[in-house]
């Protein structure tokens, strides 16, 4: 499997005695940055079509919504993909694999979070904050699911700083920051949002709410890099 696509991996029985909560589990504080840096330890490099068809492991998949008062910024994929079962599906969460690029695994999920942030989106040329780790989205009901795991992060926009955000392939994509209080709009139509993004769309206005002790993942507001 010389030269194949490296992909950060877990042992499935390392963690939860390799019985995985489902759904969108929330984290904050001590409990999510102790997790997230239990993760990061016991995490390894194996090659993506191994990993694939292996439920034994779970690929560590950062994936960030990004917000700014009551909006969250929503993808829309468009015919021109190439992947026709994707045409007209929303997501609200940015996120994919965590490669070698982004060694070593000791912080390599801001690492990776923040590559697929600049490669998906342009974003503010103002400081950001670093997005909070916020929880963990897994659903082994499904093959896909299974041998995936959503680790959740919320990048929270200052007023008027989102006005500088955009997708990257504009041929390919559609984004625009939705209002989250407006259920009935058919942009948050279940059908047509992605499975994890329909999960953190429900989570997401706690996860929004102001929390003691500073981010949930033990971290102060930090500029990116």
């Amino acid at each position: 499997m010389t030269g194949a696509e490296l992909v950060l991996v877990v042992d499935r029985m390392a963690f939860f005695g390799g019985r995985w909560p489902q759904g969108l589990v929330p984290l904050a504080g001590a409990a999510a940055a102790d997790l997230l840096g239990s993760l990061e330890a016991a995490a390894r490099f194996v090659p993506r079509p191994a990993a694939e068809d292996d439920p034994s492991l779970k690929q560590l998949i950062p994936y960030c919504a990004l917000v700014t008062g009551t909006e969250v910024f929503c993808v829309e994929r468009l015919r021109t993909q190439g992947e026709a079962r994707l045409h007209g599906r929303l997501s609200i969460g940015i996120g994919g694999h965590i490669g070698p690029e982004d060694s070593p695994p000791a912080g390599a999920v801001r690492r990776g979070l923040w590559r697929e942030l600049n490669e998906e989106l342009v974003l503010p040329t103002v400081p950001l904050a670093d997005p909070r780790f916020v929880g963990l989205l897994n659903d082994d009901s499904n093959p896909v699911g299974a041998v995936h795991v959503g680790l959740v992060h919320l990048l929270e926009l200052g007023a008027g700083t989102g006005t500088g955000l955009g997708v990257r392939e504009i041929s390919k994509m559609a984004g625009a920051f939705r209002r989250l209080a407006d259920p009935g709009n058919p942009w948050q139509d279940a059908a047509r949002l992605e499975t994890w993004s329909a999960a953190l769309l429900a989570a997401l206005p706690p996860l929004l709410e102001p929390r003691a002790g500073g981010h949930p993942d033990g971290s102060d507001s930090r500029t990116r890099n």
